[in-house]
């Protein structure tokens, strides 16, 4: 049986084809653990869990990634705002997130990475974007051009001048493009 998936680039249901004939992979961006999971939260993992175990249902050898967002401004003023270390906070609350995702029967995935584990990676990612123009430093801040990627608003199929015309946020004037992010 053929596997269709709606493609968001193509707009159109198009047959599944894995790259490696019989595996396919999944990563999905998790949590960033400052709390208590919500609803909201839960949803895409159940999700990608039940197309996970269709894909197995269907034959497929199947990775599942799904990353913990360990390092953020919500996690740093939760931890200062309980005076205690941010990886106290993380722990906890990841914690919680496997507690409440084995309550809704979600299976757990192979890894797991952690974004404080991978700073380094980080680090040389956006120094490569950066160095090939793709970036730039504003007073120590790292700013995406969307300028230098002529594809930028694909996947949403909106145009750049569109998404600019929209924009309800005051805009940083020490950017480029308002467009552009950190």
């Amino acid at each position: 049986m053929a596997i269709k998936v709606y493609n968001t680039m193509t707009r159109k249901k198009e047959e599944f084809v894995p790259k490696v004939p019989g595996k396919a992979s999944i990563y999905v961006c998790g949590v960033t653990p400052y709390n208590h999971p919500h609803i909201g939260n839960a949803r895409p993992f159940v999700t990608w869990d039940v197309i996970h175990r269709f894909l197995e249902h269907e034959g497929y050898d199947v990775l599942h990634v799904q990353n913990f967002t360990d390092v953020d401004d919500k996690i740093i003023n939760t931890a200062n705002a309980e005076g205690v270390q941010w990886s106290d906070i993380c722990g906890r609350y990841i914690e919680s997130y496997f507690e409440v995702m084995d309550k809704l029967n979600v299976r757990r995935v192979q890894i797991y990475p952690r974004v404080s584990r991978h700073i380094p990676d980080i680090i040389n990612t956006v120094q490569a974007l950066i160095d090939n123009g793709f970036a730039y430093v504003v007073d120590g801040d790292v700013y995406y051009s969307v300028e230098k990627f002529p594809r930028y608003g694909c996947l949403s199929g909106r145009d750049l001048n569109d998404m600019l015309a929209g924009a309800r946020v005051d805009v940083d004037d020490r950017k480029q493009n308002p467009m552009d992010f950190a």
